[in-house]
């Protein structure tokens, strides 16, 4: 399949925690987010799930380096096209455009006050679960279409889950924080049933480990 190289790049507790229930966990120290505004400009576009939008009405802007121009196209995966007009992903649209990812069954009305403000709406089929879009067609869409070379997934749990499930992780960043946050009610880095044999494991290998002030970025890619 033709498609971007896909990056992930997220912030952990020691115990694998991203989230509470309540939404974001600030773990990056100052330290980290430069390196994660150093990788969004590295990048033709970031993604995120609609969930994350949600809850911490993410930017995803660059800041702390000298944004390269274009910016990022901001790619926001929305099944059910439930994005708040007033968001502030679709702000600012003619310096940092933006791209709504919905099902061909969203609303036709809402679309176009999205598409009214400026941003960009692309359909996409429904997988067999009603809440999730094809990852697969998106992905080619993003390349042949949007020409995107290299895509960063930033979240939530369930956007990073399902891209791993898939295999369509080519290089992941994880930065763990120095503390533990408890799991019960929580959002996880990879928040599925657990195996019962090793033998099942999405097998990564390490590539680099570098240590900051306050944690430590793991760099990993599957084998």
């Amino acid at each position: 399949m033709e498609r971007p190289k896909i990056i992930v790049n997220v912030a952990c507790s020691l115990d694998g925690v991203i989230a509470s229930n309540k939404g974001a966990l600030i773990l990056s120290t100052t330290e980290d987010w430069l390196r994660v505004h150093e990788l969004r400009n590295s990048v033709d576009a970031i993604l995120v799930g609609i969930n994350t939008i949600e809850k911490d009405d993410s930017l995803l802007t660059i800041r702390y380096v000298t944004p390269k121009t274009p910016h990022p196209l901001r790619v926001i995966l929305d099944s059910t096209c439930k994005i708040p007009l007033t968001a502030r992903v679709l702000t600012n649209l003619e310096i940092y455009p933006t791209l709504i990812v919905t099902s061909k069954e969203s609303s036709d009305e809402k679309i176009k006050k999205i598409e009214e403000l400026g941003a960009q709406v692309l359909k996409i089929t429904n997988k067999q679960h009603p809440n999730y879009l094809s990852l697969t067609e998106i992905l080619q869409k993003l390349k042949q279409e949007f020409n995107i070379e290299r895509l960063l997934v930033e979240g939530g749990s369930k956007i990073i889950t399902e891209f791993l499930k898939c295999k369509l992780v080519d290089t992941m960043h994880i930065f763990y924080a120095a503390l533990f946050a408890g799991t019960i009610n929580a959002k996880l880095l990879y928040d599925e049933k657990v195996v019962v044999n090793v033998a099942d494991t999405l097998d990564f290998e390490l590539e680099k480990v570098e240590q900051f002030e306050e944690g430590f970025v793991v760099t990993i890619k599957p084998k």
